[in-house]
């Protein structure tokens, strides 16, 4: 917990569960916002409960200029932002090529990302589950806070760069806070 800023941070974590966001939010003294995915607020009930607690809807497959301002006003805010940065659930036994918004929202908000480690989310509600399995052991771990820093020749990062430091996060900061027995293979 000594690694959690007090106010403003990206909290960026492996993905597979549907028990994940919660798990996170259980741990903190403050609410996690989570970039999620649009069709979470498909109907006025999910969307009625997913605006209620906070989530902030994004389009999958490209950049959404509107989601990204809205948590850097909250990252401004002090408020924590939750990604995923492998977009969506996996299998726990590989990462997932990851996607960029983690990287492109620490550089544009200069918030620092704090890796999460999330072991036995898998287990406790599993992917196609309808509903989650209790008392099932589960251990979410936050890293040390990371500032990506600008390049130092004043350019932009290209996009391959951008997917390097994003596998980065995921490969050399998230997968050492996994438990051993549920580390990734690669």
């Amino acid at each position: 917990m000594d690694n959690i800023p007090k106010k403003g941070a990206i909290l960026a974590a492996n993905h597979t569960s549907s028990a994940d966001g919660v798990l996170m939010n259980s741990y903190l003294w403050k609410p996690v916002r989570f970039l999620a995915k649009e069709e979470l607020f498909s109907n006025p009930i999910k969307n009625f409960v997913m605006k209620g607690v906070g989530q902030i809807p994004i389009k999958r497959g490209g950049s959404d200029r509107e989601a990204f301002q809205e948590a850097i006003h909250l990252l401004d805010r002090g408020s924590y932002i939750g990604i995923f940065p492998e977009g969506t659930r996996g299998d726990g036994k590989t990462f997932r090529d990851p996607h960029t918004g983690a990287i492109r929202l620490a550089l544009i908000s200069g918030a620092p990302i704090v890796p999460v480690g999330i072991s036995g989310g898998l287990t406790a509600w599993p992917k196609g589950s309808l509903h989650p399995r209790f008392f099932k052991k589960v251990i979410v771990r936050f890293g040390k806070p990371w500032k990506v820093k600008e390049k130092g020749d004043g350019t932009d990062y290209s996009y391959e760069e951008l997917k390097e430091l994003s596998r980065s996060l995921l490969f050399d900061r998230i997968k050492p806070l996994l438990d051993d027995d549920v580390k990734r293979s690669f």
